[in-house]
Formats: C-alpha cells, structure tokens, sequence
C-alpha cells in the first residue's frame, strides 16, 4: 500500500492555550519550550520520484492526540486512552505554511508521551462515532479511536493515517511525523471509438455516469475496512459534454482507436454484484447511412466493468477503465488494475 507522508510546520507561536491532557504549561525557560510542530519538508502527496509538493492552497487535515501516561499505546486494552490533548485539531496548509492554532506542547518525557491519529480532509462537523458503533458520538472522552462515517461526491479523495505512537520531543526532535493512506478506490476513464475501417459514422460522447452505488459508508478503526453502507444508492456524473466548452469538443468527437481521458473518480469501496450498480453511456451517432444523428443510451452492469475475478472496487487500488464505443455493436471495455501507486497523487480534486 503507497503511503503518503506529511510533516506540519507550525510557523507561528500563536496563543499559548493548551488543552487538558497536554501539559499545564511549557517546560524550561522560554528558550526550552517545545511546541508539538509538524514540518512539511515531505509534502503529503509528492511524487516519490521526483518530490514535488502536489498539495492544495487552502485545505487542512484533522489530528487527534492521546497522551498516555505509566503505559504504551498497545496497552489500550487495559489503560483506555482518550484524545484529551488534541480533538479533531485542524492543520491548515496555505502558500506553503502549515499551521494550527492554539499550540500544544510536549509533556516532559517523565510525564507521559503522546500518540497521535488524523485523517484529511477536515470536517469540523466530522461524523465521529464511538468503534464498533453506528449510533454513538465520539468525543474526547471517548476511548481509543474513532470510526467515521464518510460521504463521498466521487472527486474527492478521503485519508486515514497510520497510529503514530508513544512519541516524545526527542523522538524526532518535536516533530510529528504521520503517515496518510488511501481510504477509497481511484477509476481513470477514457471513451475511444473502436476501429471502422470505413471510418463512415462519427460518435459523439455526450455524458458518462456511474449510476446506483452507495455513498455513504463508515471507515472502521478496527482495521480501516468499509462497512455499514447507508442511505439511497445515488448516481455519480463523471462527464458531461458542455456544447459552449470547445474543450470538450475535442474529448467528444471520437476518433478511431484514440483515446480520449475524461476524468476520474474516487468512489467508496463497495461490492459491485448488485444490478442497480451499472455505468451509464450517452453517446451520438452519425452518418451518411442516417437521415437524422441517433442518441443512444447504454447501461452496463459494472461488476462486467472490472476485472473477471472481481466483483467489488478495492480500497487504495487504481483502476484504468476504457469505454470502447461502435455503432452496431455492444460498448466493449478493457481494464487494468493496480495499486493506488505513487504516480496517481489524488488528494482533494480529481
């Protein structure tokens, strides 16, 4: 599974309001106080190759810190621990500042350490509910971590971070280093006209969906598996040709065995064997055959979109979809499948 890392830099002092669970007041003299500092040296989502920052201007991510004291984290079971030192903290990133507001310090190492949790992006009305639960609020007197209740619009992507425990300031010299992982499924879709050796009909694409998926589902702590499907399976429009966007003149005009890139989308990670699931094509056929352009509409089950040995979308894997379209026969497909991997930085846009 790729991993993404982001370390946050707090630039600024800010007020110094703590919150319970964290320490009373900075140690030392001020020359010794140690703010818990995040540094964004490694961006979030980098090309691992390359380096390069591909986070966005005015976004931030949530983090919630367990201070623990006389015990590790792997002793949850037994000691409880709770997000008494940061709840839902928002971290925002803007012109490449990380920053949150107000600062929480490190506890002297004799007074405990601290681990820490977060997901992105931030929700400040978060649906957090106690584990294992469909019903209970988790707040920061709650034990452990949460599961979350998410709902997707399948352009923005959802992370959830590896448990960062048992840190003290000079674990890593006060910095919080969290690691972020792909919660949902990636499809890249490209439409191609299949090969006419008369090349005598054009295709026009007029719209691509996916239509009757959940979602809304909860992201179990437990083992960061989705499960708890809820309300009405919905419909989610991937492309739509605007007749005023000469860009998409380009895309929709099909080409012999050329194939146009019509975008993507991140939906949740859902068994596919229902037949209300089914991609939706819309596309307009023309020639000298025709008196008038035929708009047809084809529905395709969409598990018969996916590899033959699967029947769900996989969480943090990449799908390759080519909807393949001919005048007189049925919409073929090919499709590849992989690991989210490093060249495919999705965050908040696809």
């Amino acid at each position: 599974m790729l991993n993404r890392i982001i370390r946050i830099l707090a630039t600024t002092l800010g007020t110094l309001l703590l919150a319970a669970g964290c320490s009373k007041a900075p140690y030392g003299p001020a020359s010794e106080q140690n703010p818990i500092s995040f540094d964004a040296g490694s961006a979030l989502l980098r090309n691992d190759a390359t380096r390069s920052v591909a986070y966005y201007d005015n976004t931030s991510f949530g983090v919630f810190t367990f201070k623990q004291s006389g015990g590790t984290w792997a002793q949850l079971a037994s000691k409880h621990w709770k997000p008494s030192c940061m709840f839902n903290q928002e971290v925002h990133y803007q012109s490449g500042v990380y920053t949150y507001s107000p600062l929480r310090f490190w506890p002297d190492p004799a007074d405990g350490t601290l681990t820490f949790w977060a997901y992105s992006p931030y929700d400040a009305d978060a649906d957090l509910l106690v584990a294992g639960s469909t019903t209970t609020a988790y707040t920061s007197n709650s034990e452990g971590l949460p599961d979350m209740r998410v709902t997707v619009d399948g352009h923005t992507d959802v992370l959830y971070s590896d448990v960062l425990a048992d840190q003290t300031y000079t674990s890593n010299s006060g910095v919080a280093n969290i690691t972020f992982n792909h919660a949902l499924s990636l499809i890249d879709v490209y439409v191609q006209k299949i090969d006419d050796p008369d090349d005598d009909y054009t295709v026009t694409l007029n719209s691509v969906s996916f239509n009757g998926i959940y979602v809304t589902g909860i992201l179990k702590s437990s083992d960061w598996s989705w499960y708890s499907y809820s309300g009405a399976r919905q419909n989610l429009l991937l492309w739509e040709e605007d007749p005023d966007d000469a860009s998409d003149d380009a895309i929709a005009q099909l080409e012999n065995g050329v194939s146009h890139s019509i975008g993507s989308l991140m939906p949740l990670p859902q068994s596919l064997t229902s037949d209300l699931a089914r991609l939706q094509v819309v596309f307009t056929l023309s020639s000298p055959s025709l008196q008038t352009p035929r708009t047809t509409t084809r529905n395709v089950l969409l598990r018969e979109t996916l590899p033959s040995n699967l029947t769900e979308w996989v969480k943090n894997s990449h799908y390759t979809l080519t909807i393949k379209i001919s005048a007189d026969r049925p919409i073929e497909f090919t499709v590849t499948w992989s690991d989210w991997g490093a060249d495919h930085n999705y965050h908040l846009s696809s």
